[in-house]
């Protein structure tokens, strides 16, 4: 499978608008990797460090890799403790029983997941952990959703991968995974504050609403509409954005 680019040209919006990832998530990894064991970790399909410059404060050494330059350029930016390699997951070599956790973060759907696995698999050493999360687009109050609905309705659905639409996509395949050894299964939750501003950026940092966004002629003329139609719906300063992200943890045995 040959990368195909998705995130480059909202690399911008990507790293302001996406939100940082609850400290719960790495309260949940940490657990189960004791200090003496924190050496190295690899944050696969890092895109602009989100997960990243959370685990740079807590292993000696943190390599991260990404497939877009753009982003990686961010991401050297954002976290400049971390060995960043522009890469595939598919394609990157790393020592076999190098690794004590391999972190992949809302991701993991684009990359060919199978050929994923077994290089995890190889990478991690006896009782180092594997981290996946992620999880589909956030619930907002009911007047902001009907704009969302419509949106995905008119404009961002042809432009949304089908590998976006199938549910339990890739976590049934990590929960099959060889030679790796489920330790937890669980989903998150959180709400954050964000204004129409915010919001919209957060749309335009999508695959499929920055794409929809290129597609046009004026394409700041359509991000301000969204964001005045977001901002008439709250009816207030914030709209409250409400996050559910599946964790699942494995070791290798």
């Amino acid at each position: 499978m040959s990368f195909e680019p998705r995130f480059g040209q909202a690399a911008k919006a990507y790293s302001e608008f996406r939100p940082e990832y609850p400290a719960e998530i790495f309260e949940h990894i940490l657990a189960l990797i004791p200090p003496e064991r924190r050496n190295c970790a690899m944050d696969l399909g890092a895109g602009t460090g989100k997960a990243t410059a959370e685990l740079a404060k807590h292993f000696a050494r943190v390599i991260a890799v990404e497939p877009d330059p753009r982003m990686a350029e961010k991401l050297r930016e954002a976290e400049p403790r971390a060995e960043v390699r522009i890469g595939t997951a598919e394609a990157f070599e790393q020592e076999p029983s190098s690794v004590d956790l391999v972190n992949i973060a809302t991701a993991l759907h684009w990359m060919e997941v199978p050929r994923v696995l077994m290089n995890v698999a190889r990478w991690l050493r006896p009782g180092g952990v594997l981290a996946v999360y992620g999880g589909d687009f956030p619930r907002t109050p009911e007047a902001v959703q009907a704009i969302i609905r419509r949106e995905f309705r008119e404009h961002w659905d042809p432009f949304r991968d089908e590998r976006l639409r199938r549910k339990e996509f890739p976590q049934s395949i990590v929960r099959a995974a060889n030679g790796l050894k489920m330790v937890e299964d669980t989903s998150l939750a959180y709400t954050l504050p964000a204004t129409a501003r915010e919001f919209t950026g957060f749309c335009r940092s999508t695959s499929y609403g920055s794409a929809y966004g290129r597609s046009l002629g004026d394409e700041e003329a359509y991000w301000r509409d969204l964001e005045s139609r977001f901002a008439a719906a709250a009816q207030a300063d914030k709209i409250p954005v409400a996050f559910k992200i599946y964790l699942l943890l494995l070791k290798k045995e």
